[in-house]
């Protein structure tokens, strides 16, 4: 995360979808492989010319992130707890199969098992994210424990 000219990191801002699939994708080990360019728009609503366009290809084909059932990805929209934590979740090794009931109750029961909620103030589901929180699930995802190896 970086601040603004001022260097503020305007930790109360809300993260939006592609800024928080981007900060996925630097932690993941596909981040080193992403391009400034693509030359694939991922969703009609983000243009291979978008500023994460690469991030949003990188995040669909590693299966941290998905669009929406309208076929749209939503860049600009807030990112949810609930989106935000399936996402973590998913960088820790967890995917569709490990879930069993309805989205998202399952992924928050992991989410907060994993205490990756320490830190956060986002409390409901489908509260947006702010930048302090994105910076606190990521934080926490470095002591949690991964589905298969140890901590992440």
């Amino acid at each position: 995360m970086v601040g603004d000219e001022n260097g503020n990191l305007n930790l109360s801002a809300n993260v939006t979808r592609s800024a928080f699939v981007k900060m996925a994708v630097a932690a993941s080990p596909y981040g080193a492989t992403v391009g400034d360019t693509t030359a694939v728009s991922p969703y009609p609503d983000v243009p291979y010319t978008h500023w994460a366009a690469g991030f949003v290809e990188a995040g669909v084909a590693a299966g941290l992130i998905s669009g929406y059932s309208d076929g749209t990805f939503r860049p600009a929209s807030s990112i949810t707890l609930a989106e935000g934590a399936t996402i973590a979740l998913g960088l820790l090794g967890y995917s569709a199969e490990d879930y069993s009931g309805a989205y998202p109750s399952p992924q928050m029961a992991l989410y907060h098992s994993l205490s990756l909620d320490k830190g956060l103030t986002a409390q409901a589901a489908s509260a947006p994210l702010t930048r302090h929180d994105a910076m606190y699930l990521f934080y926490n995802l470095m002591t949690a424990a991964s589905k298969t190896t140890g901590t992440y």
